[in-house]
């Protein structure tokens, strides 16, 4: 029985809820390899048209937990250069298994989704966000390459460069809409409703049909590049992990606490 996600079905719409809410949904590595089982599943079932992910409590999902005491994900590991892009690749193809399920996937986003969340997010088929939603990238950088070039897909390279140079960017719900890296924004805790909505009129839909729809729209877009740019975020993470920039850091964070360092990274003594 999965501990850090709930599923559930109604009529031919599944529903599958991060629930690790007193983490705000921080993906450690159960709870990974737990949606990534969950998923395939929903994806197999004939009886499932159209699958609806949410988070519990106030976050969709901070994004990979960095924290080993809480049970982290790998990226918290400090792995040797060819295993960190090894790990980084595994946890990319999760969220490209999500892009490959044969039917529609709806996000409903409410509060934080940051970090690795916004790269699933991104390889959903819809989503919807409440208007307050944060959207958001590391307040400190300890890496790069990765979440950026995802998002370019959707908000176009001037705003993802920007985000991407200037640690602690976020978004809000609103934001994200007008930039279209979301289908619509909504008046907060109506994200579920309105991706509900949306599913019901999805699943009207046969699904040998909406398998066909989905495969001809990604197939564009990945001949486009949209598969190969994700894949590399691995490559140019697991570089930007040895430079002496993120070195820095994580001395920082090493003698500081997190806190502390995101406290320095943002004060006057760090101009």
């Amino acid at each position: 029985m999965p501990q850090f996600v709930t599923t559930r079905t109604a009529g031919r719409i599944g529903y599958l809820t991060f629930n690790r809410p007193e983490k705000l949904n921080a993906m450690n590595n159960q709870l990974l390899d737990e949606f990534s089982a969950e998923i395939a599943a929903m994806g197999a079932d004939p009886d499932i048209s159209v699958i609806v992910l949410s988070g519990t409590g106030r976050a969709f999902s901070v994004g990979f937990d960095v924290d080993p005491g809480n049970g982290g994900s790998d990226a918290a590991a400090g792995l040797e250069s060819y295993q960190d892009w090894e790990s980084l690749r595994r946890n990319i193809q999760r969220w490209l298994a999500v892009w490959d399920t044969p039917k529609p996937v709806v996000s409903a986003i409410e509060g934080y989704c940051m970090g690795g969340a916004t790269m699933l997010a991104v390889c959903t088929d819809i989503t919807v966000v409440g208007e307050d939603a944060v959207i958001g990238w590391p307040a400190i950088p300890l890496g790069g390459g990765l979440l950026s070039p995802t998002t370019a897909w959707l908000v176009g390279p001037k705003k993802a460069k920007e985000l991407s140079f200037i640690a602690g960017s976020r978004m809000s719900g609103a934001e994200a809409a007008a930039l279209g890296w979301a289908n619509y924004a909504v008046p907060t805790g109506t994200a579920i409703e309105r991706a509900e909505a949306l599913a019901r009129q999805i699943a009207k839909m046969p699904l040998d049909l909406l398998r066909l729809k989905k495969l001809a729209l990604n197939r564009h877009l990945d001949q486009r590049g949209f598969r190969e740019a994700i894949l590399q975020g691995a490559e140019w993470d697991a570089l930007a992990h040895t430079a002496q920039g993120t070195h820095t850091m994580t001395q920082k964070i090493k003698e500081l606490g997190l806190k502390g360092a995101i406290a320095w990274f943002h004060s006057e003594e760090n101009a």
